[in-house]
């Protein structure tokens, strides 16, 4: 497993057929159980520096869409930096299709030919799905032993560049690339004549595709160079019984860092949802905490304006819930405190003025002074309460 996953951008600023959540969205599941983070391309136009974290852009079948010649310039450039680029096109080609692919590649000796690939005989039962067997040794390509590619056009290509992949003598044209590559500077390009070719319910059903879109992939981002020799057995070097197990044993390595590969790649994506979702529960809560303001100003005004109480109570936190309650049960009781003290200054009153009898006096003093003292008693706990919910 490589230390970084690298990213893998799929153009959609240029009208492509190929659509990351749609026509690969299980080409995207299959790259990121192989150790790429898969993303959308949609910064118009294409600029050098929204490039630089890429490893490998992919343009999945233009459709009557053409690159500007600065954006022709930026892939040039990527590709000679060590970008990866991949070129995807249909039946028909440039002119077919209306786009400009071949501005790039041509540079790289690849072209866009205006052909559509048949083949009568060797086919997934349409002669326009001819399944191609003609294959050269690559590290794209190995353990590809066939390959299905949909309505393809047939590629040209130069010195620059390298056929990986062309039509059987049965085909229509016969023996023409359909699949090649190149390496230019620091980085690699790969032309495909079908963008069905990772199609999803297409293409990618045939597992020779599926192994093939790995490899592809896995090439242009530079992680493999090349095809590790195969070891010559022979009775003399090996037994039979030392290949089976060596075979077993690679097996169960090949399972064992898929299933590690898969449980990284989880953790990546738990860590981007956590990401997320920290940032929406900030939002959620800078959200409720702008209303909890905007509706106690409300409920302020509407109760000063009109004498109307509004429960706000369920605009607040629980910890917020509580405090409310104690600061209403504080301004009650001093609400009471101070009625008792108007009610004993009267009594007061009444008895300096001659007008109340010294036992009666007597007795509602007794009784006023017993019910502050307990008044305050609740008033002390409870303003405690609060200095300690709030401290």
């Amino acid at each position: 497993m490589s230390g970084r996953r690298k990213l893998v951008y799929f153009d959609q600023t240029q009208n492509e057929r190929g659509r990351l959540d749609t026509t690969y969205s299980e080409l995207a599941k299959l790259l990121r159980d192989n150790d790429f983070d898969v993303e959308p391309y949609t910064e118009f136009m294409l600029l050098a520096k929204n490039l630089e974290d890429a490893s490998v852009l992919v343009f999945g079948c233009p459709n009557s869409s053409k690159l500007r010649p600065a954006e022709i310039d930026v892939l040039k450039r990527f590709v000679m930096s060590g970008g990866g680029l991949m070129l995807l096109s249909l039946s028909g080609g440039d002119r077919g299709l209306m786009n400009n692919m071949s501005q790039v590649s041509k540079d790289f000796g690849i072209a866009f030919e205006n052909t559509a690939l048949r083949d009568e005989r060797n086919n997934a039962g349409l002669p326009t799905m001819p399944m191609i067997t003609d294959i050269v040794q690559h590290p794209t390509t190995q353990d590809v032993k066939d390959l299905l590619v949909p309505s393809s056009c047939t590629l040209s290509v130069t010195a620059k560049g390298f056929a990986l992949a062309s039509s059987a003598d049965t085909g229509d044209p016969p023996k023409k690339p359909i699949v090649a590559c190149a390496e230019a500077g620091k980085g690699r390009l790969l032309c495909v004549g079908s963008y069905e070719v990772f199609r999803r319910g297409g293409g990618m059903k045939h597992a020779g595709n599926k192994q093939f879109a790995i490899n592809a992939f896995k090439w242009l981002s530079g992680e493999i160079t090349a095809v590790e020799p195969e070891v010559a057995e022979t009775e003399e070097t090996e037994r039979p019984k030392a290949r089976a197990k060596a075979k077993e044993a690679a097996k169960i390595s090949a399972e064992t860092e898929k299933t590690l590969r898969r449980l990284v790649n989880a953790v990546f994506d738990l860590q981007k949802d956590i990401g997320k979702l920290g940032k929406q529960v900030t939002g959620v809560e800078k959200n409720l905490e702008l209303l909890r303001d905007q509706f106690q100003d409300f409920a302020e005004k509407a109760q000063e304006q009109l004498g109307v109480m509004i429960p706000a109570r369920q605009f607040k936190t629980e910890e917020e819930n509580l405090a409310a309650e104690i600061e209403a049960d504080i301004k009650a009781l001093e609400k009471e405190v101070k009625s008792i003290r108007q009610l004993k200054e009267h009594v007061e009153e009444r008895h300096s003025s001659g007008s109340m009898p010294k036992e009666t006096y007597t007795e509602q003093t007794e009784k006023l002074d017993a019910r502050l003292k307990s008044l305050e008693k609740k008033l002390d706990t409870r303003t405690r309460e609060l200095e300690e919910l709030l401290s």
